[in-house]
Parts: structure tokens; C-alpha cells; sequence
């Protein structure tokens, strides 16, 4: 690793002479005063076990960008030889102290790489990956994560992301949208990402090749894949990601929902028991004009209904069919529709839940399942599901001795202050002249 010392010796100074306006104000009139009648209110008590963990917490995350440890992200292209060799842009993002350690890291696949990191200037929304995942590696949240970008093209607008044809996609969409039939690339484009893409990031990078670190996520029409290579391929995927699933892409016609072909899959297959699956969709999603599909009852549906419902007859049939409720979370979300820009706010829960270790552990939570526009439904409809609950309540320190604050003096301590300024104002300036 590179180190800039230029860079190191200009913070430096700028600590030294923070320090020394400290010190210049606490030797001060103006100082001396409001130490004083500090000193005349009641004392502050802080437990010295936790003072003492938020200053490590601190000095560590301070060392961390004091030696200029930042993310990145790398780009190649590859073949998916399961689709007559497309090619396909990979970015993957490498988390801040990649470079300087040796250590194996976790990895994400997500779909929709163009947008995750650096979207285009022309494109609309950012996910917003990088910086999410570079504040929870600051934060000491997440111990770093390896993320795999699979950028769209759009050539193939939703064959890859769809298992089975769909006949009547016009039904959905514009004719200048999609053609009268789409899907059927969706199985060929899952097995290239577990036998070609997989095997080259293993190559390439530092990963923990194990299930228990690898997961794969998709938002919008790129949410059905994930929850179909969770059901696939258990044995190399332990959590799924599908925010706002645009389940009526599997629709084969007839009323909705009463001929989809992803919750016919679901219930005609063994599900795992060991696989996280995280489902969530707005109430105000939609892709286009009202489709002139109906439902059970002869009711021209729309398409919020469509969406939620959808997703909630995704996490029935995978609750109905085995799979833990600790391992599913799902939730409506009031008021919301699917961009980028509203599914990046979402995404640091998901990758707490799925790497997060044994602090994001989700808790059981109420979710309702009622989609807007929709028929009554009775209180059974009411489904409980694990959300992601993170408790914040500081740990009971037993036996500690309170530390009162006092009015600060010159003394030894002032003076050791001052030799510290100076030592490190020295170092700075030292390390300017020497970069010249």
C-alpha cells in the first residue's frame, strides 16, 4: 500500500494546530470563566467502561482515514458462454481496506451494476452501494464486503431476468417497451453467474468462497432471479435480496395470480431451510398504465395491487413450503415506489441481516399484508415475519465508578498538552519538507 505522506503531514498539521487554539482557549480569561461556572453546575457522570469504548471507537476510525484507506472499484468484462458468449461489464467494489490486509471477504452479487456505484451522467438514480457500504465499514458495523456489479444490457431488456415466457407482456407495457413475448433466458444467465462469474471473482479476488458469504440480490424485474437461485443453488447462496419483485412477469395468463408460473415454481419445489430470503415492496410501485388484467373476482386490477400482492404471494408460498419465518423478512412499505434513489435508503438493512453477524439478528415484527385497492381480508391475511430490529440499548456495566468532570488547570497536564502540539506540529512539518 501507498502511502501519501504529503497528505498525512498537511492533517497533521491541521490536528496541531486544532490543539493548540484547545489549548490556547482553556489557559484563556475566556476559558478559565466558562470552566468555572461549569464547575458550579453538577457534575457529568459517564460509565468509564463506555468512555473508554467510544475513544477507542473513535482513535481507530480517526488511524483508519489518517492512513487514507478508501474503497474502489474494478471493471472487466466476461463471457456468458450459457447465452452464445454476450458479453457483460462486471464493476466490483473493493471495500476500503482491501489494499492493506490480507484478509477474505464476503461477496454480494446485485444486478444492475451500472447503477450501483458511479452511475452514468445521462442515467437517472444512484444506489448508492459504495457509500453505504463505506459507512458501515467506518462505523464498525460491517468488517468489510466484496460486491459484484452485473451491469444491464440492454439489448435484452427482460429475457435474462425472466425463467418462463410471458405471452402476453404487452398486457404490462407499451408496445414500445417489450415485444408481445418475452423471458425464458432467466435459468441459462442464473447458471452463468454461479459457474462462470463466480469462479472468475474467486480467481480474482480475496473471497470467502463459502455459502454462508455469498448472497445475491435484485430490485424490480431483476427480483426474480435472486429468489429462484436461493431455491437453485442452497449450497452457494445463504441470503436473497429481492426488493420490489415484479412478480406479474411471470404471469401465464388467465386471471391474476391464478396462472404464475414463479409461486406454481415455489410450490411444486423442495425449499431450503438455510437460505435468508429478504422481500420488500412499496404500495405505490408501477410500470406504466393501468394493465387490463382482472382479477379472481372480475375486477380490473392496478398496478400497486399487482406489486404488492405479488410479493406477498411470493412470501406465502415461501413460508407455506418450508422455509423458516427466521428466515424471511417482509415488509410493505406505505407510500413508496421502486427507484434507485428509494432502494439505496433499504439497502444497509439487507446487508446487516445477511453479514452483520450475530448483532443484526432479526426479531419477529407484524407485518400486514394488504395490498391498496384490494378486496377485505380477514385478520388470518395478517402474517407474522421477522424484520430487522436493531437494538440500541448500551449494555449494563456493573460495579463502575462515575468520572466527574472538573475545572481544568495549568499544571503538568497543560504543560505535557503544549509538548504535544508542539511534537506533532514538528512531525507535520517535517513530512511537508520532506515530500518537496
Amino acid at each position: 500500500m501507498i502511502i501519501n505522506l504529503k497528505q498525512i503531514g498537511k492533517r497533521i498539521l491541521k490536528i496541531s494546530t486544532l490543539m493548540f487554539l484547545v489549548l490556547l482557549l482553556s489557559i484563556s480569561p475566556l476559558g478559565q470563566a466558562v470552566s468555572a461556572k461549569a464547575a458550579e453546575m453538577q457534575p457529568i457522570t459517564v460509565s468509564q467502561g463506555k468512555l473508554a469504548s467510544e475513544v477507542n471507537k473513535t482513535m481507530s476510525n480517526l488511524l483508519a482515514r489518517d492512513v487514507s484507506q478508501q474503497s474502489r472499484i474494478e471493471t472487466f468484462t466476461i463471457a456468458i458462454t450459457q447465452l452464445g458468449n454476450r458479453q457483460r461489464n462486471i464493476q466490483v467494489y473493493l471495500p476500503p481496506d482491501y489494499d492493506s490486509s490480507e484478509k477474505a471477504y464476503p461477496v454480494f452479487y446485485l444486478y444492475d451494476g451500472e447503477y450501483l456505484f458511479n452511475p452514468p451522467s445521462q442515467g437517472i438514480g444512484d444506489y448508492a452501494v459504495d457509500e453505504t457500504l463505506d459507512r458501515l465499514f467506518n462505523e464498525d458495523r460491517l468488517n468489510g464486503l466484496i460486491v459484484v456489479g452485473i451491469e444491464h444490457d440492454r439489448n435484452y431488456s427482460w429475457s435474462e431476468y425472466m425463467p418462463w415466457v410471458n405471452e402476453d407482456m404487452r398486457d404490462w407495457l407499451k408496445a414500445s417497451d417489450t415485444a408481445p413475448a418475452e423471458g425464458g433466458e432467466g435459468f441459462p444467465f442464473l447458471d452463468f453467474i454461479v459457474r462462470t462469474l463466480k469462479p472468475e471473482i474467486d480467481l480474482r479476488y480475496r473471497t470467502l468462497t463459502d455459502r454462508e458469504n455469498t448472497a445475491i440480490g435484485g430490485f424490480c424485474r431483476m427480483g426474480i432471479i435472486p429468489i429462484i437461485a436461493g431455491i437453485e443453488y442452497p449450497d452457494v447462496f445463504s441470503g436473497v435480496m429481492a426488493m420490489s419483485p415484479a412478480v406479474w412477469l411471470a404471469e401465464g395468463g388467465g386471471r391474476w395470480l391464478s396462472n404464475n408460473q414463479l409461486i406454481q415454481y415455489l410450490n411444486n419445489s423442495q425449499l431450503p431451510e438455510n437460505v435468508k430470503f429478504y422481500v420488500d415492496i412499496g404500495t405505490e410501485e408501477s410500470s406504466g398504465s393501468r394493465p387490463p388484467v382482472r382479477d379472481q373476482n372480475g375486477d380490473r386490477i392496478t398496478y400497486p395491487q399487482a406489486y404488492v400482492e405479488g410479493a406477498q404471494a411470493v412470501t406465502t408460498a415461501l413460508l407455506n413450503n418450508g422455509v423458516p419465518e427466521t428466515n424471511v423478512y417482509f415488509r410493505i412499505i406505505d407510500g413508496v415506489a421502486g427507484t434507485r434513489d428509494i432502494w439505496a435508503q433499504r439497502l444497509d438493512e439487507v446487508m446487516l441481516w445477511f453479514f452483520g453477524g450475530d448483532g443484526a439478528e432479526a426479531d419477529s415484527t407484524l407485518v400486514e399484508t394488504l395490498a391498496p385497492e384490494s378486496p377485505e381480508r380477514d385478520q388470518e391475511n395478517q402474517v407474522f415475519l421477522p424484520g430487522i430490529q436493531q437494538n440500541t440499548t448500551p449494555d449494563e456495566l456493573n460495579n463502575e465508578t462515575p468520572v466527574e468532570t472538573s475545572n481544568p488547570r495549568i499544571s503538568s497536564k497543560l504543560v505535557i498538552g503544549a509538548g504535544l502540539v508542539l511534537v506533532s506540529f514538528a512531525g507535520g512539518y517535517w513530512l511537508l519538507k520532506k515530500t518537496r
